[in-house]
């Protein structure tokens, strides 16, 4: 692969961009407060990786589909994997709460039942009840004592755990690896991560597509950042996405069903993929009870242990549902303007983003499931569908999209990406601050909800996110 390929200068890059990143994370030290961090100086070099990015369709075009080139840039996700390995969680804590549940499964107790707040130590008796004769929650005190900086950081003390039984499965797997620490936690990460670029590659072939698109996924930097640099856990889901896919492109829907049952285990929302999978079956009534009664009870049994506490208030999984708003756009709008002169705006507005999001993933699956050739494209359709109606539009969440952009790489997709670093601001200006909420979060939501329109009033169908669908190749 020559040095003046495009695609090769891009990841060479974007290796100094992470670099940089990696550096400036020191300067976020947990409980730093954010005036006394170099937030502006990170801020702007990760847009500037965002555009670097965005822009890598063009280099994929002007750049030699050959082994070497594909080697390569493999290699450069690897070498962008490994950088972010040394970098320190940059305002972000959610691993903390991935560390504690981690310990608290491989000690044999149940994740759900207790809040960490519940096994606060004993200097601490205005968080717990420190005269308990409960063996699990002495046990879990003994370790919290044992282990206080990670216990004492995790966020919302007072819930329980939001995340399903194979995140939990995943999380204590880390605590084998490293008790409580980064490194086996992103061990883990990058299991999961490996497998979905294997997967990916498995399904550009299937769709005989340029396998360099899987340089958007694999050099994506929310993927970078927020997984392997913040330790989000939202990789795990994205083995068991693809692989019910590709098990679907090649008609094997049972299995598709039982791998997507397994993403449910790790995100519940991958349910609304499965009307995609069943779409061929319908004229075969049979099958398609049989495959949704075997969907519906892998996914049932797989989830049990976290529903048989959600009805609690402090349930994780029930606060999520009913409260949690961060970074949100288009369900802000819903809920303090159109639904405002309610009673119960937030509900009103949770009732109306499901009924669109079912309403969409119907119509999907009527009008285009049965085309095999279709289901990366549409599941990309729906997945941006649910982070831009989601109340809780965290950047993260964009990891699940990552790999599809391989299929449908649309500029108000690659846009939302390269502007998730906007996010960071809220720690400036704060959730409530108007600048932030109708300011910020339009930014980082409406350009790319923009560029879509643009796309919809292109053409005639109403097929928007097809307009910039590169044919096969």
């Amino acid at each position: 692969m020559s040095p003046s390929s495009p695609i090769l200068r891009a990841g060479l890059l974007m290796i100094a961009l992470m670099v940089g990143l990696v550096l400036l994370s020191y300067g976020f030290p947990y409980g730093a407060r954010i005036d006394e961090t170099p937030l502006a100086l990170y801020l702007g070099l990760a847009l500037v990786a965002g555009i670097v990015w965005a822009v890598l369709p063009r280099a994929i075009g002007q750049s030699n589909s050959t082994r070497s080139t594909l080697i390569a840039v493999l290699l450069i996700g690897l070498a962008l994997r490994a950088a972010m390995f040394l970098s320190l969680p940059v305002l972000e804590d959610d691993s903390y709460r991935y560390l504690w549940d981690g310990a608290v499964t491989a000690h044999g107790i149940d994740p759900y039942k207790y809040a960490p707040a519940e096994a606060a130590p004993a200097d601490l008796p205005w968080l717990a009840d420190t005269t308990t004769t409960d063996r699990d929650l002495i046990e879990l005190k003994a370790l919290a004592e044992e282990h206080p900086a990670p216990h004492s950081r995790i966020n919302y003390p007072f819930v329980s755990t939001i995340y399903p039984p194979i995140a939990q499965a995943a999380f204590a797997s880390a605590y084998f690896i490293d008790p409580f620490g980064l490194t086996g936690w992103r061990l883990i990460l990058l299991a999961a991560d490996l497998a979905t670029v294997a997967l990916l590659l498995a399904l550009l072939r299937a769709h005989n597509r340029n396998l360099l698109w899987v340089s958007l996924y694999w050099w994506n930097p929310v993927v970078l950042v927020q997984a392997f640099g913040a330790g989000h856990m939202d990789l795990l889901l994205l083995p068991f996405v693809l692989a019910a896919l590709l098990c679907a492109h090649h008609k094997k829907i049972a299995a598709a069903s039982l791998a997507l049952a397994g993403a449910a285990a790790v995100k519940i929302w991958p349910v609304l993929l499965f009307p995609l999978l069943i779409r061929p079956l319908l004229r075969r009534p049979t099958k398609l009870v049989a495959v949704s009664a075997l969907f519906a009870a892998t996914t049932l049994l797989a989830l049990l242990p976290q529903l048989l506490h959600a009805v609690k208030p402090e349930a994780g999984l029930n606060v999520y549902a009913t409260e949690w708003r961060t970074h949100a756009f288009l369900f802000a709008i819903f809920e303090d303007l159109l639904f405002a002169p309610f009673d119960a705006p937030g509900q009103m507005a949770r009732a109306l983003v499901a009924v669109i999001m079912l309403a969409l993933t119907g119509w999907l699956a009527w009008r285009f499931a049965d085309q095999p050739s279709q289901l990366p494209v549409l599941a990309a359709i729906i997945i941006a569908s649910l982070i831009f109606l989601s109340p809780t539009g965290y950047p993260w969440y964009l990891i699940w999209l990552a790999p599809f952009l391989a299929f449908l790489p649309h500029p108000g997709l690659l846009c939302l990406t390269a502007l998730a670093p906007l996010y960071w601001l809220r720690f400036q200006l704060g959730d409530d601050a108007f600048l932030y909420q109708w300011g910020i979060v339009p930014i980082a939501f409406g350009v790319p909800l923009w560029l879509i329109a643009q796309s919809v009033i292109k053409r005639r169908s109403g097929h928007a996110l097809g307009h910039h669908h590169p044919r096969p190749e």
